[in-house]
């Protein structure tokens, strides 16, 4: 259908048609009782009423129910109807016009009252009071939803005797399907066949939803005009013989339906549908008998509301399957992310999905079919942009063309935000179902235009059954899959705090062990030098006194010993004093600083060619001290491993990135290997290739400890025989 042809449909306005069906008559009075609206056909049926009616008090129509003039009945009619603040009409009313029994039945429109006149007489003969009970009985005999439907068809068609008696019931996305049928014999079947959304458009949605029966009495009728003094169009929305929109009357003509009769079906204030109901001549039901089918209608959205409501509890019920075994395995599990595995059977059974996807901290974690990573980068993006923080779609296709994914393989995506403000999400993919959908004729309507030049939209002509391959799209999510979806997600958002409470608990504890450790490892370093001092002592001592050679040589080789043990102590007490020493930040002088290490290595005979190459220093904050001795460490080894060189070369230059001041130390020393380097900020570690280098294998140790303390990284990047380059980054504060 064409957006002409939708924006016709939206416009029309059906509650204000300034007409009526030609069955009836219509007075529309105000608070004061004053005539303020009247149908013409009116004036054709008594000529002693005065020719106009417009402003005249209620009382002047006396004459047409042959009552005198001082007869208040209206307004004691009126006054009965008022309950209180409610207005609740005893209708109808019946009155003699013409000597023929008519029905008043009046509503509000607004604060005005309108009072309908139909006929008494009706082409209905039994009563279908008398029906009722055995009917309902029939009708809510079975459980089965679709049983109890096509049950309540027949025992209708039975009541009412219209050639065709249908239950219309309305899909997700508005458009409709005939799900039960009674009908003459002489007629071909439309059970089963769908009807577009337009065909009953939102308007007349909204009508059927207050006003919950329809009567159509003929539609070769030429509709009655309505007259009156206000300015502003008759709201008829409460009128029982409002006129009918003109394209609904040629919808009808064109499916050769003389008549139509509807029975509203509201589950939850929603329309779930209608029982609609087609005479193939004209056919009047008088008010008395439409109020017994309303009953029908009633008791039947309560049976389809029950119903619903035990097939939603029967599906939530499965469904909390999926968080009680999500639950269990994130409570049995140290890992967030190994629920997506061990529960995954679950989760997709009670979802009928074929995949779920986890993306959390940077990772896709998958179970069944889901597509690539890149696919679910993107709707965790889609997501953020999501004001609800959830993505709901059968019909991926159509609603996120950007996505380009298999529509068959992932037509459907249930999907939600873990944490607000990160990618994280959780997300369930459904395939299609492919399906042959049944119309009811070609669902098309276009815009013609009348002799006026007025457009009007033009229904279908033909309703042979056409056919149409749906495909792309998978079953719709219900609410209660959406909310145990969000369920589950307070479930892992719930493991995750646990975790960083978990977290938090173990950082205590590692730091205070870290503590004890650094206090244990001074005390120890501190109290071994004391023997050590002593055994050096005697060693020396025991060198001087005698005078064997063999002694002296041992004795030297114990000497030397001790002094590379005193070496290892002292640099372990420099270790451990980083941990316990506190920091105090200030902002330092880096060119300062770089100068005095500089002046430091060339005043060293060791370095005299030593090109070293410093370029931008951007200062930084930090504790001085510390600060200090990770440069001097860290330059001080790159002039060393690179002294060898015939022209050893060492560079500092820093420069600001992103959050953070980085400083690049290089050298074009020996280098090292990929395995060395995952190892040289390890305690006593040092690399295989510098043995012939003096060295205990602290220093870096102590930088990293350094930098750690200072929330800020190291790293190398090296090969061998190609020199080493140290990456310090100190966060912009």
């Amino acid at each position: 259908m064409n957006k002409d042809a939708l924006d016709l449909c939206s416009k029309e306005p059906i509650h204000i048609p300034g007409f009526i069906q030609a069955h009836g008559f219509l007075v529309i009075i105000n608070p004061e009782l004053t005539i303020i609206y009247c149908s013409d056909n009116l004036y054709r049926v008594n000529d002693h009423l005065p020719q106009e009616l417009g402003g005249m008090p209620v009382s002047s129509l006396n004459i047409l129910f042959g009552k005198s003039e001082d007869d208040n009945f209206i307004n004691d009619f009126i006054k009965l109807s008022w309950q209180g603040r409610v207005f609740k009409p005893l209708n109808p009313y019946v009155v003699v016009i013409n000597g023929q029994h008519y029905n008043m039945i009046i509503s509000l429109s607004g604060e005005n009252y309108i009072l309908d006149f139909e006929p008494e007489s009706s082409d209905l003969y039994s009563d279908p009071q008398n029906l009722v009970g055995a009917s309902l009985s029939q009708m809510l005999a079975d459980k089965n939803i679709n049983d109890i439907l096509a049950n309540t068809v027949k025992q209708i068609k039975n009541i009412i005797g219209y050639d065709r008696v249908m239950i219309y019931k309305f899909h997700e996305d508005g458009h409709g399907e005939v799900v039960a049928e009674e009908k003459d014999e002489t007629l071909d079947t439309w059970l089963g066949l769908h009807y577009p959304a337009s065909d009953i458009p939102q308007q007349a949605r909204e009508l059927y939803i207050k006003n919950l029966i329809r009567l159509i009495a003929d539609v070769n009728q030429t509709p009655v005009m309505i007259s009156g003094i206000e300015n502003t169009p008759a709201d008829l929305t409460n009128s029982t013989v409002r006129a009918v929109s003109p394209i609904h009357i040629r919808y009808l003509k064109n499916m050769g339906v003389s008549s139509s009769f509807s029975v509203s079906i509201v589950v939850d204030d929603q329309l779930w549908g209608l029982i609609a109901c087609h005479n193939y001549t004209p056919r009047f039901i008088n008010y008395r008998q439409r109020e017994t089918a309303k009953l029908i209608g009633q008791v039947l959205s309560s049976c389809v509301g029950l119903r619903s409501q035990e097939k939603i509890q029967k599906e939530n019920m499965e469904l909390q399957a999926a968080v009680v075994e999500v639950t269990r395995n994130l409570l049995n599990n140290s890992k967030i992310e190994s629920f997506v595995k061990d529960s995954g059977d679950v989760i997709l059974s009670c979802y009928k999905a074929s995949g779920i996807a986890l993306l959390f901290e940077g990772k896709v974690y998958r179970h069944g079919n889901v597509p690539d990573d890149e696919k679910i980068m993107t709707i965790g993006a889609f997501l953020e942009d999501s004001p609800q923080g959830i993505i709901v779609s059968a019909d991926c296709k159509s609603d996120f063309p950007g996505l380009d994914m298999c529509s068959s393989n992932y037509a459907g995506i249930l999907a939600c935000h873990l944490t607000a403000g990160l990618k994280d999400c959780l997300i369930l993919f459904r395939t299609e179902i492919a399906l042959t959908v049944r119309w009811a004729g070609d669902p098309t309507k276009i815009v013609r235009y009348d002799e006026n030049g007025q457009p009007f939209i033009s229904p279908r002509n033909s309703f042979e059954q056409w056919s149409q391959e749906v495909q792309g799209r998978s079953e719709y999510w219900s609410e209660n899959e959406k909310n145990t979806l969000l369920e589950i997600r307070d479930e892992i958002n719930f493991a995750i705090g646990r975790k960083i409470s978990e977290l938090r608990v173990l950082n205590e504890k590692l730091r205070d062990a870290y503590a004890e450790l650094d206090t244990f490892a001074y005390t120890v370093s501190h109290d071994l030098k004391t023997p050590l001092t002593a055994i050096k002592a005697f060693a020396e001592l025991i060198g001087r006194k005698t005078s064997e050679e063999d002694i002296r040589k041992m004795s030297g080789k114990i000497v030397d010993n001790s002094e590379r043990l005193h070496q290892m102590i002292t640099t372990v007490l420099e270790y451990s004093k980083v941990g316990q020493q506190y920091i105090r930040k200030q902002v330092i002088d880096m060119t300062s600083l770089i100068d005095e290490i500089r002046g430091q290595l060339l005043v060293n005979p060791i370095n005299d060619k030593l090109q070293m190459n410093v370029f931008s220093t951007p200062d930084i904050e930090g504790d001085p001290i510390l600060i200090f001795q990770v440069f001097l460490n860290v330059i001080e080894n790159a002039a060393k491993y690179s002294h060898l060189m015939e022209v050893p070369k060492v560079s500092v230059k820093g420069y600001a990135e992103n959050s953070e001041i980085v400083y690049e130390i290089t050298d074009n020393g020996i280098g090292m290997s990929n395995e060395q380097q995952s190892k040289i900020f390890g305690l006593f570690s040092r690399a295989n290739n510098v043995s012939e280098f003096e060295g205990s294998g602290v220093g870096l140790a102590t930088v990293k400890k350094i930098m750690t303390r200072h929330e800020a990284t190291i790293e190398v990047k090296s090969s061998e025989g190609e020199g080493s380059n140290f990456i310090l980054k100190f966060p912009l504060e």
